[in-house]
């Protein structure tokens, strides 16, 4: 069984690797610390399993000598089968370990609309991506649900989109295919890609919103994802704005969401006889004035739950991503920026505060492969170093 020192010592030293691009035995030894013989006997493991290999020899010192070999991390080591469960459509998704996109499938998210509906159609489009490239190349697999999940249990609390509840997608899964499910939030995915690989990658604190069916956040904190005491953390879906009107909310959906999300807006275009169909609603925008107005009125309440959000976190970037948020974010950022000038004190606005989400329409997939690599990689190779 390895030691706790060497489980850290080998993590630390496949960080570095990954950082550095290319560098050799002798360069993480003096970035480390660690003693040339404990640096090449966890690499030549890393080595023979696949995940580290050699690619040459580097520089040498000016004086000659023999020239150190450059070692490189294998992003396709294994794969992460990340998904992503949307209210109108569904991305599966093989990930390599450097968050690229090997393949992927999209399909509409109505057959999902019950607990066995998920779960058989789950099965089905996972069987046929690990048919495809082998059970042995998988690390994992990543879920991504547009509702809550139990932190310890990873048990689906609720999705409103869909009204479920008490769904365990983990275990079936799991037993069917012999390899480990991670269940979680899909913004909270997101959060993680975009802090990995994307829009938040250059800062430490970032608020993530995703506007799409409904409205979520993720957290980076501290260069963490935040989930908070339950995994509930980022449900500004919930927050309120003007408790007068939203006192008498009755849907299952939250009051923010009753303003600005594809749910809400999808009632609007019925309760007007449009046809319920986003992108043409945001083209009615310049010339129709019932539609402009309802736009508007959303924007503004979003915008005043991202200026409580940004008093109460003061992140560097609060990015902006869903179906709606990226498609339609050149729309909504002006009334968004407006609204935050009026009233955030003078000191808390900046005009760079928000951001387009860049990894859109994949941030959650993307996000459950970082997820999965960071629960399960090291696992991965350690339990075979004896």
């Amino acid at each position: 069984m390895i030691s706790k020192l060497m489980e850290l010592r080998t993590e630390e030293i496949i960080t570095m690797i990954r950082r550095k691009k290319r560098t050799s035995r002798i360069q993480l030894a003096k970035l480390t610390g660690l003693s040339k013989p404990t640096i090449s006997s966890i690499v030549n493991t890393l080595i023979g399993e696949g995940l580290v290999v050699e690619t040459g020899p580097g520089t040498g010192k000016i004086t000659g000598g023999r020239k150190p070999i450059n070692l490189s991390f294998v992003a396709d080591y294994k794969y992460v089968l990340s998904v992503d469960i949307g209210g109108t459509k569904t991305v599966v998704a093989l990930v390599d370990l450097d968050g690229n996109i090997s393949q992927s499938d999209v399909f509409p998210s109505k057959s999902l609309h019950t607990g066995r509906g998920i779960i058989e159609e789950l099965h089905s489009k996972l069987e046929d991506q690990i048919g495809r490239i082998g059970r042995d190349r998988i690390l994992g697999i990543s879920i991504g649900v547009p509702g809550t999940v139990d932190g310890e249990t990873q048990i689906v609390t609720y999705i409103p989109s869909f009204n479920i509840g008490n769904l365990d997608l983990k275990s079936p899964l799991e037993e069917a295919f012999g390899l480990p499910v991670i269940v979680e939030n899909d913004v909270t995915l997101a959060a993680f890609g975009e802090s990995w690989i994307g829009a938040a990658s250059r800062f430490d604190n970032v608020l993530l919103v995703s506007i799409g069916t409904g409205i979520g956040a993720g957290l980076v904190i501290g260069n963490t994802v935040y989930k908070g005491y339950t995994g509930g953390a980022g449900e500004v879906g919930e927050m309120i704005t003007d408790w007068s009107t939203e006192s008498k909310k009755t849907s299952d959906f939250g009051r923010l969401e009753e303003w600005l999300s594809g749910h809400s807006l999808e009632s609007f275009c019925i309760e007007n006889n449009f046809e319920p169909d986003i992108p043409n609603l945001f083209e009615r925008f310049e010339h129709d004035a019932v539609v402009k107005k309802r736009i508007v009125d959303g924007c503004v309440h979003l915008a005043l739950a991202f200026a409580n959000s940004i008093l109460l976190l003061d992140p560097a970037r609060l990015i902006i991503g869903g179906g709606i948020g990226f498609n339609q974010y050149d729309r909504i950022f002006p009334i968004i920026e407006e609204t935050l000038k009026s009233v955030l004190p003078e000191a808390a606005y900046r005009s760079d505060l928000l951001d387009k989400s860049s990894l859109e329409p994949y941030s959650v997939v993307i996000g459950g492969a970082c997820l999965a690599q960071k629960r399960l990689l090291l696992g991965e190779i350690c339990g075979r170093i004896h």
